[in-house]
C-alpha cells in the first residue's frame, strides 16, 4: 500500500468464500492488520497536531529543554553500547526496514534509558523507514515514549531482548563486527568481558554502554510516575479516550496458548 501498488480495500472486499480452511485464520488476522491500519491513520487525520506535540496535552512538559546531544548521536549512529539496539539501528540504515517489536525497542529505549524528548527520535525513524506512514508511526512513537496517558508503560530490557530475540548472536554478529568473534555467552553483555576475554575473542572497539540501562529503566518509570501523579487529570484522561481509544469493545483475555501463538507469529530479526 505504501508503494501504491494496492489499497485496503482490495483483499478486504474480495469475495473469499472458496478460501481454504487452513488459510483462513491467515486472512482473519490480515484483515485484522488492515482495520488497525486504518485506526491508526484516523487518528492522525482527526488530530494532526499529534505529529508535533503529546498526545496527552498534560504529558507536553514532563520532558523540557534541549535533548542531550551525544546520547542523541549515539543513539542514530548506533553506539549506545546496547548490542541488539545498535545491531537493529545499523540495520534498518542500511536496508530501511525493521520488524515491529524492533521498531517499538528503538524508540522506547530512546525514550526512557536514554531519557530523550520523543520528536528527534521520531523524526529520526521517519527518515529512515521506507515503509514510513505518519499515522501509525507518530501514534506509535507516543506509545512507545508514555505521551498517550491511556497505555500501560513499555520499558524494554535491551539485554533481555537481546538474548530472547537472538540467543545466539546471528544478528548482532551481522551488523557489529566489532563483536563478531564474540561467543554467545557474552555477546549480549561485552562490557562484563574481562580484559583477557576481549583479548581473545575481540570487542576492544566496541564502544561501553552509554548508561547503566537497569539503573537509568528504574529512573525513567520513577519519573513517569511521579510526573502523572502530579499533573494528568480525568477530564485530559477521557478526552483522549474518547477521541483515540480503540472502539474493539471491552477486552477478552485469550488462552494461553492463542497469546503465544500470537507472539509467535512477529516477525524476526532476519525476516
Amino acid at each position: 500500500m505504501k508503494t501504491n501498488t494496492g489499497s485496503s480495500q482490495t483483499p478486504a472486499a474480495g469475495n473469499h468464500r472458496n478460501t481454504l480452511p487452513r488459510k483462513q485464520k491467515s486472512l482473519t488476522s490480515f484483515r485484522s492488520r488492515l482495520h488497525w491500519h486504518c485506526h491508526f491513520i484516523q487518528k492522525l487525520e482527526d488530530e494532526p497536531e499529534l505529529e508535533f506535540r503529546a498526545m496527552h496535552r498534560e504529558l507536553e512538559g514532563m520532558k523540557t529543554g534541549p535533548n542531550d546531544s551525544e546520547r542523541l548521536q549515539r543513539w542514530q549512529q548506533g553506539q549506545t553500547g546496547w548490542p541488539l539496539v545498535d545491531a537493529c539501528m545499523r540495520s534498518l540504515q542500511y536496508t530501511g526496514w525493521l520488524n515491529f517489536r524492533m521498531r517499538a525497542m528503538l524508540m522506547a529505549v530512546a525514550s526512557y534509558q536514554l531519557w530523550l524528548h520523543w520528536r528527534d527520535p521520531a523524526l529520526q525513524l521517519a527518515r529512515l523507514f521506507t515503509d514510513f506512514e505518519p499515522g501509525i508511526h507518530y501514534s506509535q512513537a507516543q506509545m512507545q515514549s508514555g505521551l498517550t496517558g491511556i497505555n500501560a508503560l513499555r520499558i524494554y530490557n535491551p539485554v533481555l531482548q537481546s538474548q530472547k530475540l537472538d540467543p545466539n548472536g546471528e544478528f548482532i554478529r551481522r551488523w557489529i563486527p566489532e563483536l563478531a568473534g564474540v561467543p554467545r555467552e557474552m555477546i549480549h553483555t561485552p562490557w562484563l568481558m574481562t580484559p583477557t576475554q576481549k583479548a581473545k575473542f575481540g570487542g576492544n572497539t566496541y564502544i561501553a554502554p552509554v548508561c547503566d540501562h537497569e539503573q537509568a529503566a528504574r529512573a525513567a518509570r520513577k519519573a513517569v510516575g511521579d510526573f502523572r501523579k502530579q499533573h494528568i487529570s480525568r477530564e485530559e484522561t477521557g478526552r483522549v479516550l474518547d477521541r483515540h481509544g480503540s472502539r474493539k469493545g471491552p477486552h477478552q483475555t485469550r488462552p494461553k496458548a492463542a497469546a503465544k501463538q500470537t507472539q509467535d507469529n512477529q516477525l524476526s530479526l532476519f525476516d
